[in-house]
């Protein structure tokens, strides 16, 4: 709709506005400093963690092309691929990988490696996977676009739930604000739709469900199910600056058209400092300092949801800290370990 229509509407009728709103960081999501003070598992600078998981024999992690185990602190590349490995689970003690351009591929203990699924719903743009016993889980973010930035800005929702069975991948559910996790919690399948900032408990076959937590302020991602609740990794935070831009159509386009991707306001998975970054003149940069009101443009953040869709705990990182995005969790020895893709590295929480 255009945004003369919008604005007709609106006068009208002001109940018909939209107008997007960011939820303060309450309750449960209250800010701490719990994720600065975890401990690092990898050497640091690295690895570049995107997701990970925990066996039988310690933990395993995705860093770009490779799979790799952290057995006794101590690093091995498990396996190696041409293309980014982009998801993991676990299934009966094998470590399952979602390459891309190659879809689902089995990993031994030993390294073997052995193509599970090829079909072309599960080779590209894999955001994550589970398992519910014989079947795999599957989310796709997008169908159309590559990158989470693009997706956020098109407003696309052509991401997917696909269902793998042996070596046949089956779409469950489609036109989806990119699912970026899934879970397999009793009879229900968890998701999290990261543009609708959002998680819903749907069916076992992913059709049809409920609202577990809506208008959350943070882009939900990854979900590992533990016996006390769901833990989540929260890649991105909102700001107002990126929500005024989805608001703003003609901004929106120009922006796009004329600045490189890399200068976006959009949310990033860690904040750099370049001399080009955008409302250098808005007073939120004062002599080269950026000031404590400024949007932000990353976080650091894991959130335990109950089966109410209650935030019953969390761990953050200060806004000026490395220690920011956070792309994938998972539960080890019974403490929250989470993979830090900003920070490059993986983090062990202490207890709350």
């Amino acid at each position: 709709m255009s945004p003369v229509l919008d604005t007709v509407k609106e006068w009208i009728n002001p109940n018909w506005g939209r107008a997007r709103t960011v939820p303060p960081m309450d309750t449960g999501l209250r800010p701490n400093l719990r994720l600065d003070a975890a401990a690092e598992l990898l050497p640091a600078g690295e690895f570049e963690p995107d997701d990970v998981v925990a066996t039988a024999a310690g933990l395993v992690f995705s860093s770009g092309n490779d799979v790799c185990t952290v057995r006794a602190d101590e690093v091995t590349r498990l396996a190696s691929f041409g293309s980014p490995v982009t998801a993991l689970t676990v299934r009966d003690e094998q470590v399952i990988a979602a390459v891309e351009g190659r879809g689902l591929v089995a990993v031994s203990q030993s390294g073997e490696t052995e193509d599970l699924c090829t079909d072309a719903p599960v080779t590209t743009c894999v955001t994550a996977l589970a398992t519910d016993g014989a079947a795999l889980l599957a989310t796709v973010g997008s169908t159309k676009v590559a990158e989470w930035p693009r997706a956020l800005v098109t407003g696309d929702r052509s991401g997917l739930l696909v269902r793998v069975d042996g070596a046949r991948a089956e779409v469950v559910a489609e036109r989806l604000a990119w699912p970026s996790g899934v879970g397999v919690a009793g009879d229900e399948v968890l998701l999290s739709l990261s543009l609708d900032h959002r998680v819903e408990a749907r069916s076992a076959l992913g059709k049809s469900g409920r609202v577990l937590s809506a208008n959350l302020p943070v882009y939900p991602g990854r979900v590992h199910v533990a016996g006390e609740g769901w833990w989540f990794a929260a890649p991105y935070v909102r700001n107002r600056v990126t929500e005024l831009l989805l608001d703003e159509p003609a901004l929106l386009a120009e922006m796009t058209e004329t600045i490189s991707p890399e200068e976006w306001f959009v949310p990033r998975l860690r904040a750099g400092d370049p001399f080009t970054d955008t409302m250098q003149m808005g007073q939120l940069r004062v002599l080269g300092v950026v000031k404590s009101w400024a949007p932000a443009r990353s976080c650091g953040l894991v959130f335990r949801m109950d089966s109410t869709g209650r935030v019953a705990e969390s761990a953050h990182a200060r806004v000026d800290s490395p220690r920011h995005g956070v792309t994938g969790v998972t539960v080890h020895n019974g403490q929250a370990v989470a993979a830090a893709r900003g920070a490059r590295n993986l983090l062990r929480l202490e207890d709350a």
